[in-house]
């Protein structure tokens, strides 16, 4: 790859942003050099280089969003750009995993993965966002004097200088981060995250967030989370927290504990930011919502749901969640969702973690989070098939939950994750209880049948041609840069026995539709040059 000049063209003049993106284009060039010397990388190097790359996606990427929460960018904006950004972590992810597996890991590949997004994502997206940040704030930027050093004009610094001096931009960055979060006249806090993803300290608070909750900066900063939410909001956690892994925030009203003990709402936006290498979240405060609590009884009128409000909370509706949205648990009233998310629990997953074996009574209903689950029966000979493969906001164990008995399969994480945990508990007393919730279940379970039907007959009766082109289509979606790409759930051996293929067919297949053109493989990730094209390819298959 040619050597890329740092020049205004890239800039976003917004100094953290063009700091994170001036490391990025000094390891393009430095890795260009490097593969030019000689045309391979050590495993060494090859580990190096992914490490950093995933620091500085999960360090950019919370940057940019946490920007663009403190400065209101639309909700449906910031949707798309964490869309965007989770595509590029989890093609990262899945080279670091690869390489730790062994692997070999092609570095001329690795840099055009690396010269596409930086036109696509620098040139393109951040240049749109940095317009509309700037457009609703004059100045975004810290002091000349503090930006980075430029290098020479055309001069590339050696690999493992580029991979130091990167790691160090990362960690000042954040520094910058904050400056501009102490500076800011918006209302915001920094809260800290336990090994559960619950909130467990206030790290940082300005003026402004102190000043709304009747207090200091020194002593907000000194307060428990908590001490900080009302219980109710304490409760709600992780589910809130749910939205935010899975949408990059959260929108909507929280209840925080005032200096008197008294409950305050308002309206907040949560985010996700790294720093030190450690998941915080950003908690940015918009207008009060008029509620107000005192000695922890509810004296509004307005905290009163109606009881038509009580009826109903549209999946969509303003501080709507992935439970709420959900099409199990959409029709639930403002109490019912409140006694799910009371008794919900987040678990983080590592690789290759049971979350239940077969045999064993799950300990409730599971939604993925992040990652995916597979679920997979073995025979005797220790044979394993896999059945299903399960990724964000799908639910596994509703079977067992609502018609119960032991399990029939093991469901596995398939890479490091988290699940939602809503205890059987909880969701029998809800059966119990709620006609609306019980008629729920039964429209569900009666559209997984069907699901089922559809599995085994595509199993029974299409080809191995025909089912993987399917699966391809199931998993597409437009990109970014306007291509249909398909994102495999899982490593190819893992998709082909949920298939019911061998790993050799499935290879072959690849290889006979990318030899004629209609796809083109880059790991996990498929693109499909002509929607239409395929599809025929599909129907001559299959004799149509």
């Amino acid at each position: 790859m040619k050597l890329l000049t740092w020049n205004d063209a890239l800039k976003t003049h917004i100094d953290v942003i063009d700091q994170q993106h001036h490391g990025l284009v000094d390891l393009i060039n430095a890795t260009s050099t490097r593969l030019a010397a000689e045309t391979t990388l050590g495993g060494s190097e090859v580990r190096q280089l992914l490490g950093y790359l995933k620091d500085y996606a999960e360090v950019h990427f919370s940057t940019e969003e946490a920007l663009m929460a403190l400065f209101g960018l639309a909700p449906d904006y910031m949707d798309r750009h964490h869309r965007n950004h989770a595509s590029f972590l989890a093609r990262v992810v899945e080279m670091v995993d690869d390489a730790g597996e062994g692997g070999a890991i092609d570095g001329q590949h690795v840099l055009a993965f690396l010269g596409d997004w930086l036109v696509r994502h620098i040139q393109g997206e951040d240049q749109r966002m940095a317009q509309r940040l700037h457009a609703v704030r004059l100045s975004v930027t810290r002091p000349a004097a503090e930006t980075r050093p430029a290098q020479g004009a055309g001069r590339a610094l050696l690999f493992a200088d580029a991979l130091a001096q990167g790691s160090a931009d990362l960690l000042a960055s954040e520094t910058d981060v904050l400056a501009l979060l102490a500076e800011s006249e918006q209302a915001a806090l920094v809260i800290a995250l336990d090994a559960n993803l619950m909130p467990a300290s206030v790290m940082h608070a300005t003026t402004a967030a102190a000043n709304l909750l009747g207090s200091s900066v020194a002593a907000l900063k000194s307060r428990s989370a908590a001490s900080l939410f009302g219980s109710r909001e304490s409760a709600r956690f992780p589910v809130l927290m749910s939205e935010v892994l899975v949408s990059g925030h959260f929108e909507g009203p929280l209840q925080f504990v005032g200096p008197h003990a008294d409950l305050i709402g308002a309206q907040t936006r949560v985010s996700l930011l790294v720093l030190q290498g450690q998941t915080v979240i950003l908690v940015v405060f918009g207008a009060a919502v008029g509620l107000r609590l005192v000695g922890g009884r509810d004296v509004s009128p307005a905290a009163v749901p109606s009881a038509a409000e009580r009826a109903q909370v549209p999946g969509d509706a303003e501080g709507g969640t992935v439970l709420s949205r959900h099409p199990l648990f959409s029709g639930l009233g403002r109490s019912e969702l409140a006694g799910l998310e009371s008794a919900s629990s987040l678990v983080r997953l590592t690789k290759g973690q049971v979350l239940f074996h077969k045999g064993a009574n799950p300990a409730g209903l599971y939604m993925v989070i992040s990652g995916h689950v597979s679920l997979a029966v073995a025979n005797s000979r220790d044979v394993e098939k896999v059945i299903g493969i399960f990724g964000a906001q799908q639910v596994i164990g509703e079977m067992q939950v609502f018609a119960g008995g032991p399990s029939p399969v093991t469901a596995q994480s398939l890479d490091p994750g988290v699940v939602l945990l809503i205890p059987t508990v909880a969701l029998h007393q809800l059966l119990a209880s709620s006609p609306a919730f019980a008629a729920a279940a039964i429209a569900y379970l009666g559209n997984r049948l069907h699901e089922l039907v559809g599995e085994i007959e595509a199993l029974s009766l299409h080809t191995a041609m025909e089912r993987i082109i399917d699966h391809l289509f199931e998993h597409a979606a437009i990109s970014s840069r306007g291509a249909l790409e398909a994102t495999l759930p899982a490593q190819k051996q893992i998709i082909a026995s949920r298939l019911n293929l061998t790993p050799p067919t499935l290879s072959r297949a690849f290889q006979q539709l990318s030899e004629a053109g209609l796809i083109e493989v880059s790991g996990r990730c498929v693109t499909i040059p002509d929607r239409e094209a395929l599809l025929r390819y599909r129907v001559e298959y299959a004799g149509g």
